[in-house]
């Protein structure tokens, strides 16, 4: 009796260990799923489970959605059976969902939001990006000698370091780096009060200048720079409002790397003048004429992790695209043929490209997938994605689906992309805050 009785313990665990082992990327999926699944109004969806299931939903009024042909009521529906869960969208609402392995052990719990498309036109055009600063940023220190010939610290000795951003000495407002020379040679060697901020926070250092003995200039030490240029490339925007993505990842300082506080800057339209092609460890580069004083396409209003934000001054036309697109969010991204809307030349062009990986992302990254180049024309002009390309749109299926953010340097063929869903969450543009905007603006 023992025996037969360990024999069926055994039995029932090799059991459990094969299903566990057949099961894992399954499993894992399913419990690695947001919170909060989104699709879109008036679309069908699959979730492809070959897990022994069974769903109990729930919508908070009829006619939300269907799930495998049966409408979800408010009074529930249940679902069992290994076949895939499709989803039929046919208005707006949520339902809530929850999974049980075999019907009876539960596992997840999720709400199935529906929601209107955010539709918005890709972009692909290279801009000018201008760039200043909130203050200044320190991006050295230094000794300075005096006219006594000692060396002296001032900066380092009152705590500011690099990466600090100086917003004010003695309640004055720093305008660029040459009004920072300007104040301290007012004031010559009293001590003075700087606020600098460092991270969110604002604080106040006391420090006293010292009469450099190389020009008689009163300093203290620190090294700032007041703003930044370069090129990239529109994502979207948003024809009703005018809110626009670019480049999917932030702007930081090239020597502390750190991200640049905007207190304001501009995107122009910009001229490509040459190409350096990408190499092997040697990531190429697009070099693009923009001038400063006419051109200007609109304002910076953020510089985040996931790109640069604002609103454009005038509507910008798309050959490709004469209407807008919808948005796709992150679950719809799949492997396999996309394109992405570049500028390597004259104008906007069209490319083809491969996402050879997509990553399930429950939180915003500029890493959300792998793409590569594999279109000829675009091999042969740049040698793969090189710098000036990101926030190229990729659209896959009609839709647009992430922009190009990085560039591997082993691999000038391959990179990385972003879904496009964070970069409109970002800018603001999910279908609440759309609507509120679209109000505001008639």
């Amino acid at each position: 009796m023992h025996k037969s009785l360990r024999i069926a313990i055994w039995a029932v665990m090799l059991s459990i260990v094969i299903f566990s082992a057949a099961y894992v990327p399954d499993i894992y999926f399913l419990l690695s799923m947001p919170q909060e699944y989104t699709v879109v109004e008036g679309e069908e969806h699959t979730l492809d489970f070959r897990l022994p299931l069974g769903v109990y939903a729930r919508s908070e009024q009829d006619n939300i959605l269907k799930l495998n042909g049966h409408d979800v009521s408010m009074e529930g529906i249940k679902v069992q059976g290994y076949h895939p869960l499709m989803l039929e969208t046919l208005s707006r609402g949520n339902a809530q969902f929850e999974f049980k392995l075999f019907g009876l052990i539960p596992v997840k719990k999720m709400t199935v939001q529906v929601v209107s498309p955010v539709k918005v036109f890709p972009g692909g055009n290279s801009i000018g990006v201008k760039l200043y600063t909130q203050g200044v940023l320190v991006v050295a220190v230094s000794e300075v000698t005096g006219i006594d010939g000692r060396d002296y610290c001032p900066a380092v000795e009152a705590g500011i370091a690099v990466g600090d951003s100086i917003i004010s000495i003695n309640d004055t407002k720093v305008r660029d780096a040459d009004h920072v020379i300007t104040l301290l040679n007012q004031l010559r060697d009293e001590e003075i009060s700087i606020t600098i901020k460092r991270g969110k926070y604002p604080i106040v250092k006391k420090v006293k200048p010292v009469k450099s003995q190389e020009d008689g200039k009163y300093r203290i030490g620190a090294w700032v720079r007041d703003k930044t240029a370069g090129v990239g490339t529109l994502s979207f925007y948003c024809p009703e409002t005018g809110i626009y993505g670019a480049l999917g990842h932030a702007i930081t300082d090239v020597d502390t790397g750190l991200l640049l506080s905007v207190e304001e800057g501009e995107i122009l339209e910009s001229r490509v003048a040459s190409i350096e092609k990408g190499r092997i460890r040697k990531p190429g580069e697009i070099k693009g004429i923009f001038f400063e004083e006419q051109n200007k396409l609109g304002t910076i209003e953020k510089n985040t992790q996931l790109g640069i934000y604002g609103v454009l001054d005038k509507q910008l036309e798309n050959s490709y695209f004469p209407e807008p697109v919808s948005v796709a969010f992150h679950q719809q991204v799949k492997e396999g043929k996309a394109k992405i809307l570049t500028t390597v030349d004259k104008e906007v062009e069209m490319y083809d490209i491969e996402i050879l990986k997509v990553a399930r992302q429950n939180y915003p990254s500029p890493k959300g997938m792998v793409i590569k180049v594999v279109d000829k024309k675009l091999i042969d002009k740049t040698g793969g994605i090189v710098q000036g390309m990101s926030g190229s749109p990729i659209i896959q299926d009609g839709k647009l689906v992430g922009a190009v953010t990085h560039v591997f340097v082993n691999d000038p063929l391959k990179g990385y992309g972003i879904f496009a869903e964070w970069m409109i969450l970002e800018a603001g543009l999910d279908k609440e805050s759309y609507e509120i905007q679209v109000d505001k603006t008639g």
